[in-house]
This record gives C-alpha cells, structure tokens and sequence, in this order.
C-alpha cells in the first residue's frame, strides 16, 4: 500500500531574490548615481507629501488653532477687565491719599495759628467772574459767623477777603480780581505799596517809587498798615520789576503765592 503523502505547494522566491540582487546593485553604485536616484525617488513623493500635511493641517491643525485663538481672546477679555479694575481701584485710592493729605495739611494749619487768629476751614462751592473767576462761593454764611471783609487764606498764603454774606453761604473777592487791592510790603526791601488784581497767576505791586529797591525774587506779604489784612500773610514773589525813564513808578510783576484756580477748601481767619 503506497502512503499519501499531502500535496505541497512550491514556494516562489524569484521576488525576493530581486530585491536583494537590486540592493547589492545599488550598494555596489558610485554615489552619484545613489544621489540622483534619491533625487529622483524624493520629488516623486514630493507632491504626496505635501498633500498629506495640507489635509493634516486643514482637517485636523486648523481647528486645533482656531479653538486656541478663541481662549487665547477670551483670556486676553478677561485681563483687560482685570487691569480696568484694578487702575479704577487705584485711582480711587490714589484720590483718598489725596484727600488724607490734604486734611492733614488743614488741620495742621488750623492748630498753627499761623496766620494771627482763629481758622475756620470751608469748602469752596462756586466760581464767577469774566473772563476768568475772581469771586469764590463758600459753603459758610451768616450762621456760622462770616462777616463781610474777613480775611480768606489758603495754606499758602492769602486768598482774598470776604465781599457779601447770605444766611448759608458767602462771596470771596479774591486777590487776583481788579477790583482788589491789599496793602504790602517787600519782606527785603521794605517797600511799602499796594498788591492790585490783574489774572489768575498775575498780580501787580503798584505804587513804588523811584527810590524802591523791590527786585525779581522778593517775596511780597501784607503790609501791617492794611486794616483787614493780618500783617505778615503771604501774597507773591515778584517776576519782574521794570521801569521806563518817564515813569514816576515801577512795574512790578508779582505770582500769586496761592494757585488760585485750584482751591478746593479755604479757610477764614476769626
């Protein structure tokens, strides 16, 4: 009896051969010709590849960045918010700072007694005049003791003096209307003369004679002849001193010691 022996398929190794007859060819090539082949083997792909990064980035990078673009302006939204909040916070304290100081500076001038009598500190609520302020409206009237022609200062120096009084509220005539005149004196020179309106940041020393000394620099204070005035409150430092050969007197530019247009709170001298 003849034994069965199961049919066996023949296995075919011609492709493998090939391969490894093309790998041996291509070892034993000059590498030029490897180069040129690679060459040519990469600008082939080339356009495959490039295909498949574009659908890559379109399909899948493009909405990854999109999505990263929205929480990148949403944070940039919320740290905007942020900072307004926090410059709204500083400016509010950086305001309370002021206005600490500020009380402090009043109530240190108040205990000083500094200007010669008694000062009550009021708020400034109003402002008229042409063409530039030269009455102040005080929150002080008849019932808290305001009288007219009672001298009006600042930390600085003199702001005017009383002009009419209401029942809850006052006129100060200051310094800087022409309708003011205060009696003063150069603290140097001793020149006496008399501090007339003219601006805001200008005032004029009238009435100094060819013989005067007064010169840019000299601090400028009432005189004590002035029957409203305390003696000694500063009024200015003079600019300028001019004069022509015909003038029988000098002109006399003078900046006001007190800023005039920035007054929050006055204080009336008792």
């Amino acid at each position: 009896m003849t034994r069965y022996r199961p049919f066996r398929q023949k296995r075919s190794y011609g492709l493998a051969a090939a391969l490894i007859i093309l790998a041996l060819g291509l070892t034993y090539l000059s590498l030029p010709r490897v180069q040129t082949a690679r060459s040519l083997f990469s600008a082939a792909l080339y356009p495959f590849q490039y295909s498949a990064s574009a659908v890559w980035h379109f399909g899948v990078g493009l909405p990854g960045e999109l999505l990263n673009l929205r929480r990148l302006a949403a944070e940039n939204t919320g740290l905007k918010e942020r900072v307004a909040r926090q410059e709204a916070q500083l400016g509010v304290l950086a305001e309370l700072q002021g206005e600490n100081d500020r009380l402090r500076d009043e109530l240190g001038l108040v205990r000083s007694a500094r200007f010669g009598g008694k000062l009550l500190a009021v708020p400034v609520v109003g402002r008229s005049g042409s063409p530039w302020p030269g009455v102040l409206e005080i929150g002080r009237g008849r019932r808290s003791g305001v009288r007219v022609n009672m001298p009006v200062v600042a930390q600085a120096g003199l702001v005017g003096r009383v002009s009419e009084v209401a029942e809850l509220s006052a006129k100060v005539l200051l310094i800087s209307d022409p309708l003011s005149a205060v009696a003063a004196v150069d603290q140097r020179s001793r020149d006496l003369g008399v501090i007339e309106g003219y601006s805001p940041d200008t005032l004029y020393l009238r009435y100094i004679g060819t013989g005067g000394d007064v010169q840019a620099g000299d601090r400028i204070v009432t005189a004590a002849v002035s029957s409203i005035f305390p003696a000694g409150i500063p009024l200015g430092t003079v600019t300028s001193a001019t004069k022509a050969d015909a003038d029988l007197f000098y002109r006399i530019a003078v900046k006001p010691a007190v800023e005039l247009g920035r007054l929050d709170t006055v204080f009336l001298v008792f």
